[in-house]
């Protein structure tokens, strides 16, 4: 999409998207406290994370793309206009930020952090959006999809136009094919997880936040999955999906630390259940993707709509992976977390 100029400023809709989701996730969180503390927190969390977690998603961006980082490092990393940032290298951005805001104002991190976690969901839907608008986070053509002769899908047409328009695809102004629009029904899938993070509540604090960051983790891993378009990978391998896995392990890892800490009873079983759903929900997830990759030959029989979906219920174990810990170490037993 074009950039919007006014005069000589020009504004690109991937950079209002995300300043726009920014400002809506500070707000939100802003009306969704009374306590004047928390409040300037937020303030101070603002001027800190803004410019840092720019920074820093460029920054990981730069250092993920093994293609030219010996080259070309030194001479991209500060050029913000070129596009080019992780979402991840945010976050890392965001948490200095809040322990500094949080110290300077003397209110408690893991309240603040709930207090972010359903407008860091807001935050991500929106720049999801600026990818859409910008060309990217687009799925599979739409006539290779159907086409009987590609054994894409189950459901085979002869005339696919009727889903060459929006909101199920867009076109390629240069090429007219037309592409699945992934980035809406993901932005869909964010913002639906905003509403049901907002209406949690946790008996101790943290543990609204840990699901949060579970539910975006599982998410991403999915959306990483079903993205064509031009996107960091490290071979076949699709490095915001490294990233997911890393986070939820650490999760994982906090809330059996908290488990076992304050002795909630049994710790041994939930963690062990963990330990078996990221297991499978990680192998089904990698199996899916040396399966969409024809790297399997004795699962070449499976279509592409077979293995996203599997790689959906792949994505549904690792957030599962995360809640069986999360829930009696944050929600106990008479939590009423929901």
């Amino acid at each position: 999409m074009e950039p919007i100029r006014l005069g000589s400023l020009e504004l690109w809709p991937f950079g209002l998207c995300v300043a726009g989701g920014a400002l809506a996730a500070l707000l939100w969180a802003s009306f969704r406290t009374k306590d004047p503390e928390e409040r300037r927190g937020l303030e101070y969390f603002a001027l800190i994370a803004l410019p840092l977690g720019l920074f820093l998603a460029r920054l990981l961006h730069c250092l993920c793309n093994l293609d030219w980082i010996q080259d070309y490092f030194w001479e991209t990393v500060t050029e913000f206009p070129g596009g080019g940032f992780l979402f991840y290298g945010a976050l890392l951005g965001m948490l200095p930020a809040l322990w500094m805001a949080c110290r300077i104002t003397r209110t408690s991190l893991a309240r603040m952090a709930d207090l972010l976690a359903a407008p860091l969901l807001v935050f991500a839907a929106l720049t999801v959006v600026g990818e859409g608008l910008a060309g990217a986070g687009y799925g599979w053509k739409v006539d290779d999809w159907f086409d009987p002769e590609n054994s894409m899908s189950l459901v085979r047409l002869q005339d696919a136009s009727f889903f060459h328009r929006f909101p199920f695809a867009m076109t390629d102004p240069l090429y007219g094919y037309a592409s699945w629009n992934v980035w809406l029904g993901i932005a869909a899938v964010f913002g639906i997880a905003a509403l049901a993070t907002a209406s949690h509540r946790s008996a101790r604090p943290g543990g609204t936040a840990i699901r949060a960051l579970s539910l975006y983790a599982a998410i991403r891993v999915l959306y990483e999955s079903l993205r064509q378009d031009d996107i960091l990978k490290w071979g076949f391998v699709r490095v915001n999906q490294i990233l997911s896995g890393g986070t939820l392990l650490i999760l994982i890892v906090i809330c059996g630390t908290v488990l076992r800490k304050n002795g909630i009873g049994k710790a041994n079983g939930p963690v062990g259940r963990s330990a078996g759903l990221f297991a499978l929900g990680a192998l089904l997830v990698m199996a899916m993707e040396f399966a969409l990759e024809g790297k399997i030959s004795f699962l070449e029989w499976m279509t592409m709509d077979i293995c996203y979906t599997l790689t959906t219920i792949g994505c549904v174990l690792l957030f599962a992976a995360c809640e069986v810990l999360r829930r009696p170490a944050f929600d106990g037993n008479g939590g009423n977390g929901q």
